[in-house]
């Protein structure tokens, strides 16, 4: 069924990759909905292991989304293993972020809600998670997850939408999430490159307070 109520309502935002408690803070300080922790893919430079998670997790805990929620802790996976998804769940993650593949083991360990990720746009992987009672939502990201590309929005403008909130990641920047937002009318906006230091040694506390300025400032229409 289509969504019709975008039009109306409030973006909310996730920063991911969040490396230190220091960044932690930064998010906390701006009120962000969402903060992601990359999880056992070692491939990427924003990796945390599960004890450097531990020490990140209680930052976000104290802070506030600008609802007044709590701001919900991501672990961002790839083709988890079911131990990898304990561990995730012992850590005490709010959600769990699933890119690649899924077992069927590491699936029914799951019993936190998932983001479901979609890298590329595969209309046939959406349809199979459609009606799944564990995903909670879709995150639509680049063909290759951390690149900071962008891939192309028209996709999913032709998306049936049901009732699952949606994130759109993927080479967003504090200059063009208003046009995202205009274009594509996501619930929440997910950036990860796009607010990182110049050198990629981890995150600018001043793109990531463009970037939330850039949100909240967007017009819909």
């Amino acid at each position: 069924m289509e969504r019709t109520d975008r039009a109306d309502a409030v973006t909310k935002i996730k920063i991911c990759g969040i490396t230190t408690p220091e960044e932690a803070s930064w998010v906390a300080e701006e009120r962000v909905d969402y903060a992601g922790i990359v999880m056992f893919y070692p491939k990427s430079h924003r990796n945390r292991t599960p004890e450097e998670a531990r020490a990140i997790l209680p930052v976000l805990r104290q802070g506030r989304a600008l609802s007044g929620e709590a701001i919900l802790s991501v672990a961002v996976t790839v083709s988890p293993e079911p131990e990898q998804v304990e561990e995730i769940q012992a850590a005490g993650f709010d959600r769990i972020q699933v890119h690649g593949e899924l077992s069927k083991a590491s699936f029914d360990a799951i019993r936190i809600p998932m983001i479901r990720a979609f890298n590329g746009f595969d209309r046939e992987l959406y349809e199979r998670f459609h009606h799944c009672g564990k995903v909670a939502a879709y995150l639509f990201d680049a063909g290759t997850p951390g690149s900071g590309q962008t891939f192309d929005w028209e996709l999913l403008k032709r998306l049936p939408r049901d009732e699952k909130p949606i994130f759109l990641a993927g080479g967003l920047t504090p200059d063009n999430v208003a046009q995202a937002i205009r274009e594509v009318h996501p619930d929440i906006v997910d950036v990860s490159s796009g607010v990182e230091k110049d050198t990629k040694e981890g995150k600018d506390r001043e793109k990531i307070r463009a970037f939330v300025r850039a949100v909240r400032g967007a017009k819909e229409r």
